[in-house]
């Protein structure tokens, strides 16, 4: 049983090196007969002396400082904060629909409003997700599998230690564990760590974007980062208390007149979609000029 453990770590650890020189390890092993436990070491000391000669290029350490801390810390409070406004509006709606109340503009129209935030939140998140995971799929694409799993780990823990104005009752009932904790990780799971994965894998093939479509997507994130601009500045300034929530001259917090200093982190969060475009039209350019 040991036997068969070892090889199979043996193996798994030789796929993090490149196809050729897998191939030759795996040769040199089979043809000197060395034991398991000598193979594991063997190969787990060539991995890490490969992996350390990859971390002395740049552009991997760019990829972590630019966007797998930065971004990855604000996607982890966004897609929290997202998440449990997410879960509160469903558990609102489950408690008091009744598709007679649509009759009502006002209700209606709150509906329609709820749905659009939510909309443009959940793409916000999964645009800015894909996005960056491309951009790290680029710049560190032989070291993708550690620094995509570091971009997960500042995202699931970026927000310990935080809390945002809902807190946990001292006996929750069913309803405040899926607001306060279902819903966020559900966010982070499928809006955040699977497109950022996604992209990364996209991102590392260097692929030809189309023009077009890359346009378009751009353009849609855009919009969306625009609506949920406040949302996102909020999440930083409720799950952190960077600053004190100003009411402005209402006295009214999160309302349409209040101080915005954190404005600039929607542009934190879309320039590796400005990156994309750039690619896509770098690429489309070279394709029109080779038919010229």
């Amino acid at each position: 049983m040991m036997t068969r453990v070892c090889w199979l770590l043996v193996e798994t650890v030789s796929r993090l090196l490149d196809q050729s020189e897998r191939d030759v390890v795996r040769g040199d092993l089979a043809e000197c007969g060395v034991r398991p436990g000598r193979a594991l070491r063997e190969v787990a000391g060539l991995v890490i002396r490969r992996q350390v000669a990859l971390w002395a290029d740049w552009r991997p350490w760019l990829a972590i400082a630019s966007i797998v801390i930065p971004i990855g810390v604000l996607l982890s409070h966004a897609s929290r904060w997202w998440g449990i406004i997410t879960g509160v509006d469903v558990a609102n709606y489950w408690v008091l629909w009744d598709f007679s109340y649509l009759a009502y503009p006002g209700y209606r129209n709150d509906v329609i409003r709820t749905a659009v935030w939510l909309g443009a939140a959940w793409c916000a998140l999964a645009g800015w997700s894909w996005t960056s995971g491309f951009v790290v799929g680029r710049l560190s694409r032989r070291t993708l599998w550690l620094t995509v799993s570091l971009f997960a780990l500042v995202v699931f823990a970026g927000t310990l230690g935080t809390g945002t104005v809902v807190h946990r009752a001292p006996n929750p009932p069913l309803q405040y564990h899926l607001i306060l904790v279902v819903f966020p990780r559900l966010a982070r799971t499928f809006l955040v760590i699977l497109p950022m994965a996604l992209g990364a894998l996209r991102g590392s093939q260097r692929p030809v974007l189309p023009l077009g479509a890359t346009v378009f997507g751009v353009l849609l994130l855009a919009g969306a980062s625009v609506l949920v601009s406040q949302g996102l500045e909020n999440s930083i300034v409720f799950g952190r208390g960077l600053a004190p929530p100003d009411p402005g001259p209402d006295g009214f917090v999160v309302s349409a007149d209040d101080p915005r200093p954190w404005w600039p982190l929607s542009f934190v969060m879309m320039w590796p979609a400005a990156y994309v475009l750039a690619v896509a039209g770098r690429r489309g350019w070279r394709g029109k000029s080779a038919h010229a």
